[in-house]
């Protein structure tokens, strides 16, 4: 059995993938951030509501899913 790369998985697993990244900084966000008041010293960010920092967040997601699904490697018996 070969190995399978994200680039040929099916466009609902790449999209969970990418919801399950954001997920987790919505976690980091709402049980670290928020809860021991590290936004205090995060320049625009906005307690409980949508921020920069968010979009940002979500942009860098978009973009490392769409370069991970993009990427085309050859095996490495093949390389040489």
């Amino acid at each position: 059995m070969s190995d399978i790369s994200f680039r040929q998985l099916p466009l609902a697993v790449r999209i969970a993938t990418g919801v399950a990244f954001y997920n987790l900084w919505w976690g980091i966000e709402e049980f670290i951030i928020d809860r021991y008041g590290i936004w205090k010293f995060m320049p625009y960010y906005h307690r409980a509501d949508p921020c920069v920092w968010d979009l940002c967040v979500g942009s860098l997601i978009f973009f490392a899913v769409w370069r991970a699904s993009r990427v085309t490697r050859r095996p490495a018996h093949e390389a040489a």
